[in-house]
């Protein structure tokens, strides 16, 4: 039987909560089928999806006391539609961000070396072809 509940993270006594749908037998930090928002109970911050969260509770997931006391709320943010809504990275985006993120960082790595020696294979066929 699925359950929407809160699923505890952040620091020692400053606690957030992430709204989650999750088999009821699994452990409370058990991986969600879906992590549907979050709650933080100090700056009464909320938000969530509120069209996932209809839809769990239309296929028959139950929730917790407190998560439908929280759910009964309107949201700062709907995740639908607002700030916070997820958007999937395409492979080409990642690894731009990727290479963007190397150029930045001083650290030397294997993805940094192998980068600096295709720059210089390609140089060097470049300069052959123009020669």
């Amino acid at each position: 039987m699925l359950k929407i509940r809160l699923q505890r993270f952040g620091k020692n006594k400053q606690p957030l909560y992430r709204i989650v749908v999750i088999e009821h037998s699994r452990q409370r930090q058990g991986k969600p089928t879906e992590v549907l928002g979050f709650y933080n109970p100090r700056t009464k911050e909320l938000v969530y999806n509120v069209q996932r969260a209809e839809y769990w509770k239309g296929v028959g997931a139950q929730a917790s006391e407190t998560v439908s006391f929280v759910l009964s709320k309107q949201p700062i943010h709907d995740l639908a539609n607002g700030p916070y809504q997820f958007k999937s990275k395409t492979r080409a985006s990642k690894s731009k961000a990727k290479e963007e993120i190397l150029k930045t960082s001083t650290k030397n790595t294997k993805a940094k070396k192998k980068r600096a020696e295709a720059e210089a294979e390609a140089k060097k066929a470049q300069e052959e072809a123009s020669a």
